[in-house]
């Protein structure tokens, strides 16, 4: 679901999982980091700031993982492109869609129990929460970001 579209960059959140709430991918077209020019890195940090803000205000998040990795592009042998994961962390427990989350690994790689039932951080969110916490973004985030 799309959360913002700007003059190179878009924010999907990330509906399919939201392990830590607040979860988005900002993607643009171009292959490689080298290839990203001073606007574009510049309407980047613009979009990261402004999802940290929303993701504090909405949710108490405490702070964020900002990661850029590619590597199943090319194990997947697809046409890279650059993206991000942008992921909230919450080292105290916080109610979203009256519910109690916790982020039991706080502190550590989001992704280094990801492969593990048993240690994996769950997704406890209904279909219906998700898109309550997608509207709720969608309201709160600042559509003139670069302005």
């Amino acid at each position: 679901m799309e959360l913002y579209k700007g003059k190179y960059w878009e924010v999907i959140f990330v509906d399919w999982c939201q392990e830590f709430p607040g979860q988005c991918i900002i993607s643009c077209n171009k292959k490689s980091l080298s290839d990203l020019s001073s606007e574009e890195w510049l309407e980047l940090g613009f979009i990261e700031k402004e999802l940290e803000r929303v993701c504090k205000k909405l949710f108490g998040a405490t702070m964020f993982n900002f990661t850029c990795l590619m590597n199943n592009a090319y194990r997947d042998e697809e046409t890279p492109h650059v993206h991000f994961h942008f992921i909230p962390r919450y080292q105290s427990e916080t109610l979203v869609c009256d519910k109690k989350y916790m982020d039991k690994h706080f502190g550590f790689n989001f992704w280094k129990w990801a492969n593990s039932k048993l240690k994996r951080q769950k997704d406890i969110f209904t279909k219906e929460e998700k898109l309550r916490i997608f509207e709720m973004m969608k309201n709160e985030f600042n559509m003139e970001v670069m302005k």
